[in-house]
């Protein structure tokens, strides 16, 4: 689970810049983790400053691992890439009746 320290949205953005790849490497995997188990809503960090988790809900996993996925390949984490190719292909039928 990522933890940010960030004590406000500046603070955070600016971190998530910082860490994009170590962000999306983590989205990426419990995204998987997540649909693996069958889990509606997955936590992936929380904001201790500012009292406030960060969660994704199964409607947006599609999005959340197509938008993350280009990272994933850049850091050739390519058992992890292969493994949201899998979901995204499964998922995407469900996009397309939306």
């Amino acid at each position: 689970m990522l933890e940010f320290e960030a004590s406000n949205f500046e603070e955070l953005e600016e971190e998530a810049r910082l860490k994009a790849t170590e962000i999306s490497l983590a989205i990426v995997k419990a995204v998987c983790d997540g649909l693996d188990e069958g889990a509606d809503v997955i936590a992936l960090g929380f904001l201790s400053a500012l009292d406030m988790d960060i969660s994704v809900k199964r409607e947006n996993y599609y999005e959340a691992l197509t938008i993350n996925l280009h990272r994933v390949e850049e850091a050739e984490e390519y058992e992890l890439c292969s493994r949201a190719i899998k979901w995204i292909e499964q998922l995407q039928p469900e996009q397309e009746q939306e």
